[in-house]
């Protein structure tokens, strides 16, 4: 079943957008938030059940030989990884059916000795200097700024980010999106402020300023294409998975996901030769690359992000998120940090880009028991994430990608 219009709770929540396929999982979680009936486009009935009859054998099997590979650090016997991987398998199936080349590293690279590489850089070094990548954005800093005085008004931030017609056009696009639902338009910075508060706007401006803050990055090591892409679809999973959860202000969820790498940058812009070497080894050993950082660089990516999230000033929340999104134990499974990191599998084991390396990142269990989630939560948040992808990327990029329209 298709759905005709944008789905919401009886409270006003954006809940699916039209165009999303409504299956069995969803039916008893929209009865749990009070829906009982919605608007579905009679000439979309079983489309998804008639193009799922047209996948032949052939065709599984090949998407079910490129994901096992890909899971192979997790355990597929274990929930929620065994629904994760059946909802994956169909969708790259029918990826595949409609031509789409999947990518995979070699594993041929060999990683350099350690006297053919430089040493690592300590951690204070990589965050010392006038290097662009660890200065805050400029309008953030005047928003900061005016937020550590008690009296600011909500005119204020809005005049300091409409001074950014750049900002400000990605901004009012990003509050027009289905991430929202707002019943009507919105159309200036201060209706938007009025709407998110200062807070909240805040934080989608470090995001959409720090998308366009990294420009150097070698294209040999990291697509930062498909590195944004798959920050931006981490935060759609955080953000609405959070949701389930009743959880407060999702928009620092949104964020929380889409920063969640952000130390990699710095690594990659800081000691990109060392860096390479790391690559290298996790291709050979199969590793994922956080693990790889650690062996290589004596530190890692999630280290460095909770470090510059703490130079920039960011929330408490931000910071577990960030620092803790590949080992949730060590913000003693905070629920923020255990919803980026499930948000982060989800979005590596969903997404058509493949980071630096084959593997998904290992889920944590315990993560994933500690929030209470539901299994039957996978397909409908997968289905809602592809429904919004496509317009957030528009928000930040201006464009899509030819990729973006295999999914």
């Amino acid at each position: 079943m298709i759905l005709a219009e944008d789905l919401f709770t009886p409270t006003g929540r954006f809940v699916l957008a039209a165009g999303a396929s409504l299956q069995g999982d969803h039916l008893k979680i929209l009865k749990s938030w009070g829906i009982i009936e919605v608007d579905i486009a009679e000439a979309s009935l079983g489309e998804e059940y008639s193009q799922n009859l047209e996948l032949n054998a052939e065709i599984i099997e090949r998407a079910e030989s490129y994901l096992w590979r890909r899971f192979i650090l997790n355990d597929l016997d274990q929930e929620p990884l065994t629904s994760l991987y059946r909802r994956v398998v169909h969708r790259f199936a029918l990826s595949l059916q409609q031509g789409w080349d999947p990518v995979a590293f070699s594993d041929a690279a060999r990683p350099a000795s350690e006297q053919d590489c430089p040493p690592p850089l300590s951690v204070p070094h990589l965050l010392k200097g006038d290097v662009d990548i660890v200065s805050l954005p400029t309008v953030y800093t005047h928003i900061v700024e005016l937020l550590d005085h008690p009296n600011t008004s909500s005119y204020q931030i809005a005049k300091v980010i409409s001074k950014d017609a750049s900002l400000t056009v990605r901004l009012l696009r990003l509050v027009n999106s289905p991430v929202y639902g707002f019943s009507g338009k919105i159309d200036s910075i201060s209706r938007a402020v009025s709407l998110l508060g200062t807070d909240e706007l805040t934080t989608l401006t470090l995001g959409i300023t720090v998308v366009n803050q990294f420009e150097n990055i070698p294209s040999e090591l990291l697509s930062m294409d498909s590195f944004w892409r798959h920050s931006i679809r981490c935060g759609l999973f955080s953000k609405i998975l959070a949701g389930y959860l009743d959880e407060k202000a999702v928009e620092k969820y949104f964020i929380g996901g889409l920063l969640h790498d952000i130390g990699r940058l710095v690594m990659l812009d800081r000691m990109g030769s060392q860096y390479s070497g790391a690559i290298a080894k996790a291709r050979l050993d199969h590793l994922p690359m956080y693990r790889a950082e650690q062996d290589r660089l004596k530190t890692d990516h999630s280290i460095i992000g909770k470090l510059l999230a703490e130079k920039w000033r960011l929330s408490p929340a931000l910071i577990r998120m960030i620092g803790s999104h590949h080992s949730p134990r060590l913000a003693h499974y905070s629920r923020e940090a255990c919803i980026v990191h499930i948000a982060d599998i989800f979005a590596h084991a969903c997404g058509h880009e493949v980071l630096l390396v084959n593997e998904i990142p290992e889920l944590q269990i315990k993560a994933w028991k500690e929030t209470g989630l539901s299994e039957e939560l996978i397909a409908p948040t997968i289905q809602q994430v592809d429904a919004e992808f496509k317009e957030i990327v528009r928000v930040f990029f201006g464009k899509l990608d030819p990729a973006d329209d295999a999914e």
